[in-house]
């Protein structure tokens, strides 16, 4: 696989990995800290490119999955600032994402708005150069290590695509209530929270976009989001394969390792095919957004479908492959497992994107 990348490419990943093994040493893991110290080490940077940072959760999602969806998330909000925000907005924000002085919240589902983000019933109200909001979030990503929110409100009747509006706010507010962090399946490290949003008032210059851009805004978060997504499920296949291929080889039963035997080799044989089948979607969908940007919702979405649904079935086979040891709660292959499954959902669930799939090609 590294035969696809360029030279700047490779080195950047090697650089990556040099990094996993220092910092991960014995260390328990903080996000903020964590995102400094990419920083610091320069692999974060405004002047990233989409691919540099696709390496990046790659690498980390092999060591630790679940970090995927934190990184998704800071991405994702530098993204929507880059791309939507005004002079002010990215004065006030980007240069302290970048460092990691502030962290970042995506905040768009809602108890009755999941996939149809048109059903959104926090709202707005325009009061003379202020904007009153009130509303309720759910499956907020970095909600309670976050210091700001990007989320969106209703700002005219509901269900009324063109009223839905984006806002960055403040979380140091006493109108902002974030709920302790949600127990969860599996991606634990990243926290996720129900925020309740009352009687907030915010300046106009919150606003990010035009009023109605929300569905734009969400959406092309959304389209990149899907492709970080499948980075995280591509670096969990990764770590699954290097875990299974070092206990098959050294635990041995009935005189001989379990890696001579027919039925490892078939597990560990699909897995390796459909990790380099998951990884080349990925990079083709990369390639897309840089090259062929009609073409990157269709990709995302057949590398976000196609590697999250084999980062759960290979995870499912790993833990079987270990037995015992890939029971143990603690265990990479258990924490895969359990991670794979949100994958699968997040970002639009694996029956959104074949819907997507269809519909682009009908088009």
């Amino acid at each position: 696989m590294q035969v696809l990348l360029e030279e700047e490419s490779k080195t950047f990943k090697s650089k990556v990995n040099d990094f996993i093994k220092d910092y991960f040493t014995n260390k328990e893991i903080n996000l903020r800290d964590l995102w400094k110290s990419l920083y610091k080490d320069s692999f974060i940077s405004p002047g990233n490119s989409l691919l540099k940072n696709i390496l990046l959760t790659e690498a980390l999602c092999k060591q630790n999955p679940g970090i995927g969806l934190f990184l998704l998330t800071e991405f994702a909000c530098t993204e929507i600032i880059k791309a939507f925000g005004d002079n002010d907005i990215k004065s006030s924000y980007l240069d302290k994402l970048y460092t990691g002085e502030n962290i970042s919240c995506f905040s768009l589902t809602e108890p009755n708005a999941g996939s149809d983000v048109t059903m959104i019933e926090t709202t707005a109200q325009k009061k003379d150069t202020m904007w009153l909001i009130n509303g309720h979030k759910i499956w907020a990503s970095n909600g309670s290590i976050c210091d700001f929110i990007i989320t969106f409100a209703q700002t005219k009747s509901y269900k009324d695509k063109t009223g839905v509006t984006c806002f960055v706010i403040p979380t140091n507010s006493n109108n902002i209530q974030v709920l302790k962090d949600t127990p969860k399946l599996g991606v634990k490290i990243t926290p996720s929270n129900e925020i309740l949003i009352k009687d907030l008032e915010i300046s106009e210059e919150n606003q990010v976009g035009n009023i109605g851009d929300g569905i734009k805004i969400a959406l092309s978060a959304i389209s990149i989001g899907r492709i970080y997504c499948a980075a995280q499920a591509v670096g969990l296949l990764d770590g699954i394969l290097n875990e299974c291929i070092k206990h098959s080889t050294k635990r041995n039963q009935f005189g001989k390792s379990i890696s001579e035997y027919q039925a490892i080799q078939w597990y560990i044989a699909d897995m390796t095919k459909d990790l380099d089948a998951a990884r080349l979607l990925l990079y083709k969908a990369v390639w897309a957004k840089e090259n062929s940007p009609n073409e990157v919702n269709k990709l995302g979405s057949m590398a976000k479908y196609f590697s999250t649904n084999a980062a759960q079935k290979h995870s499912s086979n790993a833990v079987q492959i270990l037995g015992g040891s890939g029971l143990l709660e603690s265990s990479y292959v258990a924490q895969a497992y359990r991670d794979s499954k949100v994958l699968e959902i997040y970002e639009g669930t694996n029956e959104i994107q074949k819907l997507v799939i269809s519909k682009e090609l009908f088009q």
